[in-house]
């Protein structure tokens, strides 16, 4: 069982509160997108991998990418943000809001589904979901869910 410091926790649980994305997924997704925390673009407070758009602050950094199947290495613009909360709160308003995470936000009260969703939208991973439940499952991360919005584990 990995430690999550209370600082993310507490800006998980904001974020659903605020974008109805389970606290559970967006936990997993610190985990895995940053190592914990320990990986992220530096000087970018993204844990998230999330590219900039045109007009955004960004920094450029090596990422890995699935590309026809094969993992290869490419340097990217990543979106810069103030602080850690402003990630969060974006994070959970790109899940929220973004046509891409349609099939994601109808299942937005099933952590489970809704991990799996954003395989191959996400991220390029074949296996993004499946990673993703297995951190939640092995931190018990569910127990951050919306009482409405959680899952069975």
């Amino acid at each position: 069982m990995a430690t999550f410091p209370p600082g993310v926790i507490q800006a998980a649980v904001r974020s659903a509160q605020t974008w109805h994305i389970p606290a559970s997924v967006t936990l997993a997704q610190w985990a895995l997108e940053s190592d914990y925390g320990k990986a992220m673009p530096p000087g970018s407070n993204n844990p998230f991998g999330i590219k900039a758009k045109a007009g955004e602050a960004y920094v450029l950094a090596s990422t890995r990418e699935v590309v026809n199947g094969k993992s290869i290495e490419v340097n990217a613009k990543f979106r810069k943000f103030f602080s850690l909360d402003n990630a969060f709160d974006d994070h959970g308003r790109l899940l929220a809001t973004c046509p891409a995470y349609l099939a994601a936000q109808r299942v937005r009260n099933d952590a489970n589904a809704f991990a799996d969703a954003l395989t191959g939208v996400y991220a390029t991973d074949p296996h993004y979901g499946w990673k993703l439940k297995t951190i939640m499952q092995g931190n018990n991360l569910y127990q951050y869910d919306a009482p409405t919005g959680k899952t069975s584990t």
